[in-house]
C-alpha cells in the first residue's frame, strides 16, 4: 500500500493526491517498478503517481489494496472461528445428529436436488473442519435433510461479535412438508444462542418462495438484495436472525 507517510528506502517520488514526496518501503518498492516498468513513458501523465514520465494507476493500487485486505480479513475470520469451535459446546438433539463421512453420498444426493453440483467440494470441506456445526436430521433411520453453518466473527469497537451464517440447508424432496426443515433449524439455532452466537445470517434465491416463507415464520427478517451469490446471474436475500 502506497502512503503519504511511509518507511525509509531509497526509492522517492511524488504523489499529486498528497501533494508531497513519498518514500518507499521494500514492498511498496517492488510494487512500484514493476508497474512502472511495464509502463510507457508518454502514458498517462497527469494521473497516479508520478516517476519520469512513468505513472502508476491509482485504481489499480487501490484493488491490489481491497484484494489485500480482503483476504486479510478472510484469514482472521477463519482464525477466530476456528477457536472459537475449539470451545463449542453441543446440546442432545433427537434425531439431529452430526455429519460423518459414511452421510456424504446421501448428503451429496440431495443437495443436487436443490443446488448447483460445483458447491459439493464446499460441503465435503465443511464436513471435515466445521463438524461440530454441520447436522443432519434422520427419519426412520434415512437421512431426511442437513444444515451446515460456519462461523463469522467481526471485530469492532463494542469487542468481537460472534455471528454464524447458514452455508447450506435442504430436505430431501420425499421428507419434505413434514417439519423436519423446522425443526432442524430450531434444534440447531438453540446451539447458537449457547454458544452465545449473536446472529444468524443465510442466503436465499429471491424466488425460492417457501423457504422464504420458513425463514420468516423463524423471525429472520430481510436485510438486502444480492446479486451472484446464489448463482450466475441469479438474485437473493440476505436475512439476519438476531439472537442477541
Amino acid at each position: 500500500m502506497l502512503s503519504c507517510q511511509s518507511a525509509f528506502m531509497p526509492i522517492k517520488i511524488y504523489n499529486p493526491v498528497c501533494l508531497q514526496t513519498m518514500t518507499l518501503d521494500l514492498q511498496q518498492r517492488k510494487e512500484f517498478l514493476l508497474i512502472a516498468a511495464t509502463k510507457k513513458p508518454t502514458e498517462n501523465y497527469n494521473s497516479g503517481f508520478q516517476l519520469k514520465g512513468g505513472s502508476i494507476n491509482p485504481t489499480r493500487i487501490y484493488k491490489r489494496l481491497v484484494a489485500y485486505l480482503m483476504s486479510f480479513k478472510k484469514l482472521l475470520q477463519d482464525t477466530l472461528g476456528a477457536y472459537l469451535l475449539k470451545e463449542w459446546k453441543s446440546t442432545e438433539k433427537e434425531n439431529i445428529v452430526l455429519v460423518d463421512e459414511t452421510m456424504l453420498p446421501e448428503i451429496f444426493r440431495i443437495h443436487a436436488e436443490n443446488f448447483d453440483r460445483e458447491t459439493q467440494n464446499k460441503l465435503q470441506k465443511s464436513s471435515k473442519k466445521l463438524r461440530k456445526i454441520f447436522y443432519v436430521i434422520k427419519s426412520r433411520d434415512k437421512i431426511a435433510g442437513y444444515c451446515t453453518y460456519y462461523l463469522k466473527p467481526e471485530l469492532s469497537f463494542k469487542g468481537l461479535k460472534k455471528k454464524s451464517v447458514i452455508q447450506s440447508f435442504a430436505i430431501d424432496n420425499n421428507f419434505r412438508g413434514m417439519g423436519h426443515g423446522r425443526k432442524l433449524l430450531e434444534e440447531s439455532i438453540k446451539e447458537m444462542k449457547l454458544n452465545r452466537i449473536t446472529s444468524v445470517l443465510l442466503y436465499v434465491n429471491v424466488i425460492n418462495t417457501p423457504a422464504i416463507k420458513l425463514y420468516e415464520k423463524m423471525n429472520f427478517q430481510i436485510i438486502k438484495e444480492i446479486e451472484e451469490v446464489c448463482g450466475k446471474q441469479e438474485k437473493c436475500y440476505l436475512m439476519e436472525l438476531k439472537l442477541a
